[in-house]
């Protein structure tokens, strides 16, 4: 079988760059002149489903595999946590900051906001507690756009309730949100997170989608929990060039 997809070769010819298909059926023309396009898209098949290549966007593969998203939490961020946690020990919470998203964005934005998430009987209590320490603390905005309050330029903690079954992730020892989660926010919360949409918010996706691990089954439950999954499907079907291969949810 190896033989016939030539997995060692095809990781030799591409390595790390990426590659259409149309580069791949002239690569198998070479050893199989009369190849019909069926048993290339079969071989396409065996290759994406044994891990030897990844889809980066419709018709486009690389052969390393994506990364997990792993971001690097600042000293502000995780200094906010642990006070937080320390007040708070027996709440629900994450934290993340929307600079997280500034290198998959057409357009850098002006300021980084701090979105912490916990249980929604002590957000108001850590809305006080924090009013103490900070200037520019919000309390669940909702429909609201955060520039409505706040000035341009400046850096803002937003509290909002934490959604029951939301997935989390453990990054350097604080409580953060996976990536299939903030997908999800920034559709929903489409006030808050006006920066990020439009043309940001397809770019965005499309971004993860390319470099990033992200998970089908976890992005659908966690929409579907929000109310907004086919809203969501039919906008990363419609709206990006997202192939469909690598939606299937």
């Amino acid at each position: 079988m190896n033989d016939k997809l030539k997995i060692e070769e095809i990781k030799n010819v591409f390595d790390d760059k990426p590659f259409t298909s149309d580069d791949l059926y002239h690569f198998y023309q070479k050893y199989n002149p009369n190849l019909n396009k069926n048993t290339f898209r079969w071989r396409i098949y065996a290759l994406k489903n044994d891990g030897v290549i990844h889809t980066l966007k419709r018709g486009v593969y690389v052969t390393k595999s994506k990364k997990d998203f792993k971001p690097v939490v600042s000293k502000k961020l995780k200094d906010l946590f642990v006070k937080v946690h320390n007040q708070f020990p027996y709440a629900n919470m994450c934290i993340w900051e929307t600079s997280w998203l500034n290198n998959l964005m057409l357009h850098q934005a002006f300021s980084s906001n701090i979105i912490l998430e916990i249980d929604k009987d002590a957000a108001s209590a850590v809305f006080a507690f924090l009013q103490e320490s900070y200037r520019d603390v919000y309390l669940n905005l909702g429909k609201y756009k955060l520039e409505s309050y706040s000035n341009a330029g400046q850096s803002n903690i937003v509290i909002k309730n934490l959604t029951i079954t939301s997935p989390l992730q453990e990054v350097q020892n604080i409580t953060v949100p996976t990536i299939e989660k903030i997908m999800v926010d920034l559709f929903v919360d489409d006030g808050l997170f006006v920066t990020y949409q439009g043309a940001e918010l397809q770019n965005i996706y499309q971004e993860l989608f390319m470099f990033y691990s992200v998970n089908r089954s976890k992005l659908k439950q966690y929409a579907n929990k929000r109310h907004i999954k086919d809203k969501l499907v039919s906008f990363l079907k419609e709206e990006t060039n997202i192939g469909e291969d690598e939606l299937l949810i």
